[in-house]
């Protein structure tokens, strides 16, 4: 037994296995962070199941489980009936298909620290983007970008809405994000022992013109081209050139599938169905229920949705709805060192104005999304008519070095003087 011992002894006095035994002692806290890193990669790679096709990459990513796409039910929370207006909206929803929803300047804007942005394509989302970024740091709060996984995540299953609701509840300090997002019930999805949701904002655009826009966007900014013409190519060769070189006119009167407009195909951009919701029927284009739930909640859910054809009034509604977010918003904006990011038309290319008749078929098949804009129009000028004897007294300015930082309730003594004159 000593002999063993001795050999032992020996053996482990050797360099080489006094160093193997060393490395030995770090061996747990190198598998703890080997097994860290390989948890945060799978959650990194955990994506929805897409399919494998080419509308995973197409403007209208219908690469979306249909099945996770379901009306949004009732909240079940304690705190829902607390909420001003909660019974209002509920008798309104009970009729929704058998009333008239009217356009009000009431000021929607809850108690609350949190800003979504829900961005809608080709309505001036950067430069409202910019913009906050560019008053964030006067106003001392956050703003946060969403990182995209995938090209077109505007559904979501009710996971990943439940998900980015706990994200924010994580959040103890004023925060702003945007998206590219159809609209999301947070209160149904918050957790039972938070009060407070974000405030809802959004920019729409007239439906022709945003309509027009995107066709041409797709065509001129490079990644997208490159993408768009790569998927193309792999199903058919030379489809890609016949899409890039596509006229917007022929592409409509032609019926191409690109432009079908008609009533029961799928919608990904506009403004309805991303009022809407997140549910199969907000999709279905010239569906009159997806109307009237995109004004239900553009009504009695969003603080301010602004026009990009009406900018300045838009500012001057976003600084008094959500002065915590915007205040100063009109001065910034207008000043010499936000000359770059302003509100511009970012395709170099010139065109001919459409034809008549072009105009008027849009116009024709877009009817409800026109009514949806004539809404959107009434009620923002409703806002802002509530707001002149303020906007005669004093404008909002941003605070100056020498002042305080700004001291943030929930809202600011502002917020409820405008909800009483409304």
């Amino acid at each position: 037994m000593g002999k063993w011992r001795l050999m032992l002894r020996k053996w482990r006095n050797r360099e080489d296995v006094t160093a193997l035994l060393g490395l030995m002692r770090y061996l747990p806290y190198v598998a703890c962070v080997v097994a860290l890193k390989v948890y945060v990669v799978m959650l990194l790679l955990h994506v929805r199941d897409y399919k494998p096709e080419y509308v995973d990459y197409s403007d209208y990513g219908e690469g979306m489980n249909a099945k996770s796409l379901e009306l949004d039910p009732p909240s079940t929370t304690t705190t829902t009936t607390e909420e001003p207006g909660w019974r209002e909206k509920m008798d309104v929803l009970s009729r929704l298909n058998h009333t008239v929803i009217q356009p009000s300047a009431q000021n929607r804007t809850p108690d609350t620290i949190w800003l979504f942005f829900n961005r809608i394509p080709r309505t001036g989302g950067q430069t409202l983007v910019e913009l906050i970024k560019s008053l964030a740091p006067d106003l001392d709060y956050q703003h946060q970008e969403h990182v995209y996984r995938t090209p077109w995540q505007r559904l979501m299953t009710a996971e990943e809405q439940k998900n980015l609701a706990t994200w924010f509840e994580y959040n103890f300090w004023p925060k702003s994000y945007d998206r590219f997002s159809m609209f999301i019930n947070f209160t149904h999805h918050r957790s039972p022992y938070v009060t407070m949701r974000p405030a809802y904002v959004t920019l729409v655009r007239d439906p022709v013109d945003k309509f027009v826009s995107y066709f041409r966007f797709k065509r001129v900014d490079h990644d997208r081209v490159k993408l768009e013409m790569s998927a193309r190519e792999k199903q058919k060769t030379g489809s890609g050139r016949v899409w890039y070189w596509k006229k917007l006119e022929s592409c409509i009167l032609e019926g191409d599938l690109e432009c079908d407009l008609l009533d029961g195909s799928r919608d990904f951009t506009s403004a309805i169905s991303f009022l809407c919701g997140q549910h199969e029927q907000c999709l279905q284009r010239g569906d009159r229920w997806a109307l009237q739930k995109a004004k239900f909640n553009a009504e009695h859910e969003y603080a301010v949705i602004g026009l990009t054809e009406h900018w300045n009034t838009t500012l001057a509604v976003l600084e008094h709805y959500l002065p915590m977010f915007f205040r100063g918003a009109r001065q910034r904006y207008w000043s010499s060192d936000f000359t770059s990011q302003r509100l511009t038309n970012k395709n170099p290319k010139k065109y001919q104005a459409l034809r008549e008749e072009v105009v008027a078929f849009l116009k024709e098949r877009m009817a409800l999304e026109y009514e949806l804009y004539e809404f959107l129009k009434q009620r923002l000028h409703l806002q802002y008519r509530s707001l002149e004897p303020l906007l005669a007294l004093s404008t909002t300015s941003l605070p100056t070095k020498s002042t305080e930082p700004p001291q943030w309730g929930l809202l600011e003594k502002v917020g409820n003087d405008l909800a009483r004159a409304a």
